[in-house]
Protein backbone atom coordinates (compact mmCIF):
# COMPACT_ATOMS: atom_id res chain seq x y z
CA UNK A 1 0.00 0.00 0.00
CA UNK A 2 1.23 3.38 -1.06
CA UNK A 3 1.50 6.16 1.31
CA UNK A 4 -0.74 9.17 -0.14
CA UNK A 5 0.53 12.26 -1.00
CA UNK A 6 -1.54 14.49 0.66
CA UNK A 7 -0.87 12.97 4.01
CA UNK A 8 2.55 13.97 3.87
CA UNK A 9 1.74 17.64 2.29
CA UNK A 10 -0.84 17.76 5.73
CA UNK A 11 1.97 16.62 7.90
CA UNK A 12 4.53 19.23 6.32
CA UNK A 13 2.59 22.05 6.87
CA UNK A 14 1.61 21.35 10.07
CA UNK A 15 5.39 21.19 10.94
CA UNK A 16 6.07 24.23 9.19
CA UNK A 17 3.32 26.34 10.73
CA UNK A 18 4.91 24.78 14.29
CA UNK A 19 8.42 25.87 13.86
CA UNK A 20 7.15 29.61 12.11
CA UNK A 21 4.93 30.36 15.34
CA UNK A 22 7.60 29.15 17.82
CA UNK A 23 10.24 31.85 15.50
CA UNK A 24 7.51 34.69 15.89
CA UNK A 25 6.63 33.86 19.46
CA UNK A 26 10.73 34.11 20.35
CA UNK A 27 10.75 37.53 18.19
CA UNK A 28 7.85 39.07 19.74
CA UNK A 29 8.40 37.87 23.16
CA UNK A 30 11.85 37.11 24.27
CA UNK A 31 12.94 35.46 27.21
CA UNK A 32 14.39 37.54 30.70
CA UNK A 33 18.23 37.33 30.86
CA UNK A 34 19.40 37.77 34.20
CA UNK A 35 17.88 38.31 37.48
CA UNK A 36 15.18 40.20 37.86
CA UNK A 37 15.48 43.90 38.74
CA UNK A 38 13.65 45.78 41.72
CA UNK A 39 12.05 49.32 39.48
CA UNK A 40 10.16 50.64 42.70
CA UNK A 41 9.92 50.12 46.65
CA UNK A 42 6.49 51.87 47.55
CA UNK A 43 4.78 51.40 51.72
CA UNK A 44 1.67 50.12 51.45
CA UNK A 45 -0.67 50.12 54.03
CA UNK A 46 0.38 46.82 56.40
CA UNK A 47 3.69 46.54 54.53
CA UNK A 48 5.91 46.71 51.46
CA UNK A 49 5.46 46.87 47.52
CA UNK A 50 8.38 46.22 45.09
CA UNK A 51 7.83 45.99 41.70
CA UNK A 52 9.97 44.15 39.68
CA UNK A 53 10.42 43.34 35.96
CA UNK A 54 10.02 39.67 36.38
CA UNK A 55 9.33 36.68 38.99
CA UNK A 56 11.43 36.54 41.30
CA UNK A 57 12.37 33.82 44.11
CA UNK A 58 11.69 34.66 47.89
CA UNK A 59 13.09 33.25 50.86
CA UNK A 60 11.65 34.80 54.30
CA UNK A 61 12.87 34.53 57.77
CA UNK A 62 13.53 36.07 61.31
CA UNK A 63 16.66 37.56 62.02
CA UNK A 64 16.94 39.13 66.07
CA UNK A 65 13.59 39.85 65.95
CA UNK A 66 13.17 41.47 62.21
CA UNK A 67 11.79 40.09 59.36
CA UNK A 68 14.51 39.47 56.95
CA UNK A 69 13.10 38.50 52.89
CA UNK A 70 15.95 37.23 51.06
CA UNK A 71 14.99 38.05 47.11
CA UNK A 72 16.64 36.63 43.76
CA UNK A 73 16.65 39.77 42.14
CA UNK A 74 19.50 43.22 41.78
CA UNK A 75 18.71 46.59 42.65
CA UNK A 76 20.12 49.38 44.95
CA UNK A 77 20.35 50.02 48.36
CA UNK A 78 17.55 51.90 49.80
CA UNK A 79 15.78 52.56 53.27
CA UNK A 80 13.27 54.01 54.69
CA UNK A 81 10.24 53.94 57.43
CA UNK A 82 6.42 53.17 57.75
CA UNK A 83 3.94 52.68 59.84
CA UNK A 84 1.91 49.08 60.70
CA UNK A 85 -0.66 50.10 63.11
CA UNK A 86 0.28 52.12 65.80
CA UNK A 87 4.27 50.72 65.28
CA UNK A 88 7.20 52.39 63.50
CA UNK A 89 9.26 50.11 61.46
CA UNK A 90 11.83 50.53 59.47
CA UNK A 91 13.12 48.67 56.28
CA UNK A 92 16.49 48.53 54.43
CA UNK A 93 17.54 46.68 51.25
CA UNK A 94 21.04 45.72 50.97
CA UNK A 95 22.18 44.33 47.81
CA UNK A 96 23.73 40.67 48.77
CA UNK A 97 26.01 37.89 46.52
CA UNK A 98 23.00 36.33 45.46
CA UNK A 99 20.16 38.76 45.23
CA UNK A 100 19.02 41.55 48.05
CA UNK A 101 18.39 41.10 51.47
CA UNK A 102 14.59 43.50 52.50
CA UNK A 103 14.66 43.85 56.12
CA UNK A 104 11.76 44.82 58.23
CA UNK A 105 12.93 46.08 61.77
CA UNK A 106 10.38 47.12 64.54
CA UNK A 107 10.03 47.78 68.21
CA UNK A 108 7.76 44.66 68.35
CA UNK A 109 8.81 40.71 66.91
CA UNK A 110 7.25 41.01 63.15
CA UNK A 111 5.31 38.57 61.39
CA UNK A 112 4.88 38.53 57.62
CA UNK A 113 3.31 37.11 54.55
CA UNK A 114 3.95 37.60 50.69
CA UNK A 115 2.68 37.17 47.56
CA UNK A 116 3.21 38.14 43.80
CA UNK A 117 1.28 38.64 41.13
CA UNK A 118 1.87 40.09 37.39
CA UNK A 119 0.40 43.24 37.20
CA UNK A 120 0.43 45.25 33.50
CA UNK A 121 3.80 43.08 32.51
CA UNK A 122 5.42 43.48 35.75
CA UNK A 123 5.51 41.85 38.88
CA UNK A 124 4.68 43.24 42.25
CA UNK A 125 5.71 41.65 45.19
CA UNK A 126 3.55 42.65 48.32
CA UNK A 127 5.01 42.14 51.82
CA UNK A 128 2.93 42.51 54.67
CA UNK A 129 3.64 42.59 58.06
CA UNK A 130 2.10 42.38 61.56
CA UNK A 131 3.18 42.89 64.75
CA UNK A 132 3.58 39.62 67.19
Amino acid sequence: MRPRPWLKVMVSLCVLGLMLGLMLGRLLNPPHEGPPQILAVEPSANGLMLTLDAQPAVRAGQLDGALALQIDASGAAQQGQLRIGDAPVRWKLEPRDKGVLLTLLSTRRLQGTWDSAEVQGRWRLNISARPE
